[in-house]
């Protein structure tokens, strides 16, 4: 690990001020526990400014959706634990579902709502007649928190979140350059599948970092929209370069390709040499010859020659996305309000933004809080156990947290364990160190070494939760009043309960939920067969658009967890590739003749019953169905005939890569 580097001491130096500041300020105005201001001036504030008023945004609307909750339960069931124990649990449930499909930062309002609901119910039960002033001061605790985490953060030396997204697209045209090269080179090594994994997850990386630059005051708001457009034109150079690849592989036994080709795709490779973007007029210059290449191709070839006009016209697709991805990011960096010339790819018109969404993996991790909710309730009730509520409250923060990860156990566990370490914390300071503090100047400066150390902790991505769980935990069980107080059986009773909460939480996870990246990776391969049933049966250009738009978005996803997983990329690409060659031949089939029209709407149906199908490998009459469908198209006149041809060779290609060439002589497409 190495040492902390000047920005993490910036922030938290700013961290421990902000709590201070709420903690004064808490004191001033006689709030019953000003150390809620302090946990959560921790949990709001971030290293980027832009992400901390993001934070506070959405947490000041969960905790205020959250107490509204609370204050319609507990009055009406306070009488009966049963049905109140039930209806937060059910609450906290469906706020976790909710969260675990929202996959945007915007989660936090659902998940906070949930948590928000049980951390004033519980440790209120006893007292319903009071839940009404009990949450409101635990709602102006919380927004006094979070109102100065984000004040100090965007006053006191803001750090913008437009230079970490400039970063960003920068490693990811390294990585992207380097995929490109791979491709053209058909290099198959490890170094090259890590390359295409990287690519989707820098993209994964950006878009998060979307929702954060929309709440950064020191940048140029129209960053924002250059990025959005960037993100779906960077994933889909994933199947373009599979196409790429996989055109020439296919050539290499049939003597490679013709030396024009080969010329088009070398120059290919140099303009893409290095990490930074190649000079413009060469990219023109090749982009040109490319297309006029392409012109005079007639998509009434052989074999051969169809593979090489299918190259041709992935390899002007990858130009003309790659060139757009240049230009985008130049304007992001740039701050421009305008683009100095039209983007070459119309990727509006081919992919919608539609993002994927799990319920069976969001109603599993609702289950994990309900269970975990209702066991420990059931075991504070048995037991009437004081300080019950406290480790229920911590059960369900413990199962909220985590919920949205493949794997939330170890963060569980890692939570416990931080809290354990807190307590010890906490001891200290409340048997040794507060006895002798007697004003506010003083017990600022005895709480500076350990809080700042957690911000510096915070400050790294790496250590960020444990100096999370530390602030939080310290400044929650030392439970810091107006006057000082120390109960050695209230402390314990608490800290108990606290590790309680938490270690249950741990536990049924691990019982429940045993899942990893594997199985959420297999969850999204199974997912893109189901849609591509769908894709062979669609009708509107709307629904195609959205087909593309999904299967982009689960290649993002699937690449960080491929990666866990230790799976590779190729079989993932295949199905994204062979959903958008589905997709061309609709686009192509309504201008088609009538015979060759039935042909491919037979195979569609054939495609829609294979993916629909529990069986991954395809049918041997799929092939003979496909090969009718592309020597009736191949004669076809129309303009839209190339592209249902070239749907159709990528179709093969995906479907059955290892199966001999079609007999399509010259003289049968003539």
């Amino acid at each position: 690990m190495s040492l902390p580097d000047e920005q993490q001491w910036l922030f938290a130096f700013k961290t421990f001020a902000a709590a201070m500041l709420a903690m004064a300020i808490g004191l001033w105005l006689d709030l019953p526990r000003p150390y809620w201001a302090v946990a959560t001036v921790y949990i709001t504030s971030h290293p980027l400014s832009g992400t901390t008023r993001s934070k506070a945004v959405f947490r000041v609307i969960g905790t205020l959706i959250g107490a509204c909750v609370a204050v319609a339960i507990v009055p009406n069931l306070a009488g009966a634990p049963p049905l109140l124990v039930l209806a937060i649990a059910l609450w906290s449930a469906l706020c976790i579902y909710v969260s675990v499909l929202d996959r945007s930062p915007r989660s936090y309002v659902a998940m906070l709502a949930g948590y928000t609901t049980a951390l004033i119910g519980f440790p209120t039960v006893d007292t319903p007649n009071q839940i009404f002033d009990i949450a409101l001061a635990r709602t102006e605790e919380i927004v006094l928190g979070i109102t100065c985490a984000a004040v100090v953060s965007s006053v006191v030396f803001p750090r913008s979140v437009g230079p970490l997204a400039a970063q960003r697209v920068k490693a990811w045209f390294k990585h992207a350059h380097a995929s490109v090269r791979d491709a053209v080179s058909l290099n198959k090594s490890p170094a090259a599948e890590a390359h295409r994994l990287q690519v989707a997850a820098d993209s994964a990386d950006i878009e998060n970092l979307v929702t954060f630059l929309s709440y950064d005051t020191n940048l140029d708001q129209s960053a924002t929209r250059w990025i959005k457009q960037l993100q779906p034109r960077m994933l889909l150079l994933l199947p373009v370069m599979s196409s790429v690849a996989d055109r020439l592989d296919e050539l290499q036994p049939l003597g490679g390709p013709s030396a024009p080709v080969a010329a088009l795709v070398e120059r290919t490779r140099v303009w893409m040499e290095g990490d930074e973007p190649g000079d413009g007029a060469v990219r023109d210059a090749l982009l040109a010859d490319v297309q006029a290449e392409i012109d005079q191709r007639p998509h009434r070839g052989a074999w051969r020659d169809l593979l090489e006009l299918g190259l041709l016209m992935r390899l002007r697709d990858l130009l003309n996305i790659q060139s757009d991805c240049i230009a985008l990011a130049a304007a992001t960096t740039g701050n421009a309000t305008t683009l100095d010339a039209p983007l070459h790819y119309p990727i509006e018109q081919h992919v919608a933004v539609v993002k994927h969404q799990d319920h069976g993996m969001a109603l599993l991790a609702a289950f994990v809080t309900l269970f975990t909710v209702i066991t420990c309730c059931t075991f504070w009730i048995v037991c009437a156990w004081p300080a019950g509520g406290t480790a229920a409250m911590m059960a369900t923060i413990g199962t909220s947290l985590f919920a949205a990860r493949d794997d939330p156990y170890p963060s569980i566990v890692g939570l416990t364990k931080w809290t354990i370490v807190a307590a010890f914390a906490a001891a200290a300071y409340l048997l040794m160190i507060l006895p002798a503090v007697h004003n506010f100047e003083s017990l600022a400066l005895v709480l500076a070494p350990a809080f700042i150390l957690y911000g510096v902790l915070m400050g790294a991505p790496a250590t960020y939760p444990i100096g999370l769980g530390l602030a939080v935990n310290t400044a929650s069980l030392i439970a810091l009043q107006e006057m000082y107080t120390f109960d050695t059986a209230s402390f314990l009773n608490s800290t108990v309960a606290v590790v309680t909460g938490t270690g249950l939480a741990a536990l049924v996870t691990a019982v429940l939920r045993p899942v990893g990246a594997e199985w959420s990776a297999l969850r999204l391969i199974n997912a893109n067969r189901a849609t591509l049933a769908e894709a062979a049966d669609i009708s509107s250009e709307n629904q195609r658009a959205s087909v593309a738009g999904l299967m982009i978005d689960r290649m993002m996803l699937l690449a960080p967890r491929a990666a866990a997983a230790g799976h590779t990329m190729p079989e993932a690409l295949r199905e994204l590739r062979a959903g958008f060659n589905i997709l061309d031949l609709h686009r192509a089939r309504r201008e088609l003749r009538r015979g060759a029209r039935r042909r491919l709407e037979l195979l569609l149906i054939r495609l829609e019953r294979h993916y629909a199908s529990a069986s991954s490998a395809p049918p041997a009459g799929l092939l003979r169905t496909l090969d009718r469908a592309l020597a009736a198209v191949r004669d076809e006149p129309s303009a839209t005939a190339r592209r249902a041809v070239l749907g159709l060779v990528g179709l093969r290609r995906c479907l059955f890569p290892a199966a001999k060439p079609p007999q399509l002589t010259p003289q049968e497409a003539a």
